[in-house]
C-alpha cells in the first residue's frame, strides 16, 4: 500500500498505439512473447500463456515459461501468430500418439513424443503428455499424430490387430510407441481407443498404451492342444502345477490356486505360493489330481481340530496342527487356521481330524465337559489342543461345534478353540 503522492501514472508512450490488433489477439490460453518493457521486470523476449485478463483494460496475466506469473501491460504483449486453420488439429484426438514437430511452443520440445490428454481451448490446442510424464500444453501448429507403420493395420487385411483382445499375452515387436519396450512382454488390460490401440500390462507391472502396430498376440503354441482335460480340470480354487513356459516370467515348477479366468479361453488367473497373482495361458498350466473320493473328507467339519497328514498341497505344512474355517469348493477342500494364524487351502487328503484323546469324553461319563458352560472360569489340564496352553486361565465365551467343544479367552485375551477334554 503507498501514499498516493508517492505513485505517478505512466503515460502512453509518446506517439504509440497499441500493438494493432492487440486487444482482439489475445484470450485465455494464448501463446504470446514480450515485445515491451513498459512493465517492469526486465521480462522482454521471455513467452508464455495468457491465464486471464486483470482489468477493464484487458491487460493480461501471463504464465512465463518458468511457472512465474506476471500482470503486464497488453502493449508488451504479442499474440503469437496462429499459423494453421481448422484443418491443421483435424486428425489430432484425445488419446493420440503425437510427435511435437514444431517450435512455436517455448521449451524446446521438438522431436519428443507423446499422448494427447486434452483440449484447452477452443482453438483446439492440446495438452500432451510426453514419455517424460511432462503435461505440456502446444500450439496445435506444433503437434503432429505419429503415423501408424505403413501396412499393418489396413482395414480387412490379415495383420496383428485381429488377434488382439482382453487377456492376450503379447510380445512388444515395433518402435513405434515411445519408451524403448520392443522385446518385451505382457498383456493385453483394454483398448484404449476406436482404433483398438492397447493397453498392455508389462511382465514388469508397467501399465502402458501401444500402437497396436507394435503389438504381436503370441500365438498357442505350434501344433499345441490344450493339456488333455485341461478345460474340464481347472476350476476356481483349484491347485495346479505351472508345467509350460508360454507365459512369460519363469514360473515353470510353481505351485498355486486358480483364483479366476480372465476370457472366454478360459487362460487362469493363479495365486502362486510365494503369493503372486499371474494370469498363464492354460496350456502352462495342470490340474493336481484329486487323490480322493467323497469318503475322505466325511469326518471334516467348519471347527473340526486338524492335523496335516499329506503334502499335496504345496508350503509344506505336513506336521502342522490348525482348524478348519470354511471350505472352499464343491470338493469340500478346506480352508485351515494352522496354529500360527496362517490360513491355507488344503487338499481334504492333506487333512485328517486330529483324534480326541481316547475315553475322556465318553457319553454318560462324568468328566470336566459337562460342567461346562458359557461364563464358567477353567483351567486348560489337557495338551490335545496344539499351542502349549495346559495350566493357563480363562473363561469360556462360547462353544464352537455340536460336540461342545469351548472357545476360551485366557487371561492373556488371547482367545482359542479347545477340545473339551483340555478345559
Amino acid at each position: 500500500s503507498f501514499y498516493k503522492d508517492d505513485v505517478k501514472a505512466l503515460p502512453a508512450l509518446p506517439g504509440a498505439s497499441p500493438l494493432p490488433g492487440a486487444g482482439n489477439e489475445l484470450k485465455v490460453g494464448s501463446k504470446v512473447e514480450i515485445v515491451g518493457s513498459l512493465t517492469p521486470g526486465g521480462h522482454k523476449g521471455k513467452r508464455g500463456e495468457v491465464t486471464r485478463f486483470i482489468d477493464a483494460s484487458n491487460n493480461p496475466e501471463v504464465r512465463l515459461e518458468s511457472g512465474q506469473l506476471v500482470s503486464f501491460y497488453k502493449d508488451d504483449v504479442k499474440a503469437l501468430p496462429d499459423l494453421g486453420g481448422p484443418a491443421a488439429s483435424a486428425e489430432l484426438k484425445i488419446g493420440s500418439k503425437v510427435e511435437i514437430v514444431g517450435s512455436m511452443t517455448p521449451g524446446g520440445h521438438k522431436g519428443k513424443r507423446g499422448e494427447i490428454t486434452r483440449f484447452i481451448d477452443a482453438s483446439n490446442n492440446p495438452e500432451v503428455r510426453l514419455d517424460s510424464g511432462q503435461l505440456v500444453s502446444f500450439y496445435k501448429q506444433d503437434v503432429k499424430v505419429a503415423a501408424p507403420l505403413g501396412g499393418l493395420s489396413t482395414p480387412g487385411g490379415s495383420g496383428l490387430p485381429a488377434a488382439l483382445k482382453v487377456g492376450s499375452k503379447v510380445e512388444i515387436v515395433g518402435s513405434l510407441t515411445p519408451g524403448g519396450h520392443k522385446g518385451k512382454r505382457g498383456e493385453v488390460t483394454r483398448f484404449i481407443d476406436a482404433s483398438n490401440n492397447p493397453e498392455v500390462r508389462l511382465d514388469s507391472g508397467q501399465l502402458v498404451s501401444f500402437y497396436k502396430d507394435d503389438v504381436k498376440a503370441l500365438p498357442a503354441l505350434p501344433g499345441a492342444s490344450p493339456l488333455p482335460g485341461a478345460g474340464n480340470e481347472l476350476k476356481v480354487g483349484s491347485k495346479v502345477e505351472i508345467v509350460g513356459s508360454l507365459t512369460p516370467g519363469g514360473h515353470k515348477g510353481k505351485r498355486g490356486e486358480v483364483t479366476r479366468f480372465i476370457d472366454a479361453s478360459n487362460n487362469p488367473e493363479v495365486r502362486l505360493e510365494s503369493g503372486q497373482l499371474v494370469s498363464f495361458y492354460k496350456d502352462d498350466v495342470k490340474a493336481l489330481p484329486d487323490l480322493g473320493g467323497p469318503a475322505a473328507s466325511a469326518e471334516l467339519k467348519i471347527g473340526s481340530k486338524v492335523e496335516i497328514v499329506g503334502s499335496m498341497t504345496p508350503g509344506g505344512h505336513k506336521g502342522k496342527r490348525g482348524e478348519i474355517t470354511r471350505f472352499i469348493d464343491a470338493s469340500n477342500n478346506p480352508e485351515v487356521r494352522l496354529d500360527s494364524g496362517q490360513l491355507v487351502s488344503f487338499y481334504k487328503q492333506d487333512v485328517k481330524v486330529a483324534a480326541p484323546l481316547g475315553g475322556l469324553s465318553t457319553p454318560g461319563g462324568s468328566g470336566l465337559p459337562a460342567a461346562l458352560k458359557v461364563g464358567s472360569k477353567v483351567e486348560i489340564v489337557g495338551s490335545l489342543t496344539p499351542g502349549g496352553h495346559k495350566g493357563k486361565r480363562g473363561e469360556v465365551t462360547r462353544f464352537i461345534d455340536a460336540s461342545n467343544n469351548p472357545e476360551v479367552r485366557l487371561d492373556s485375551g488371547q482367545l482359542v478353540s479347545f477340545y473339551k477334554d483340555d478345559v
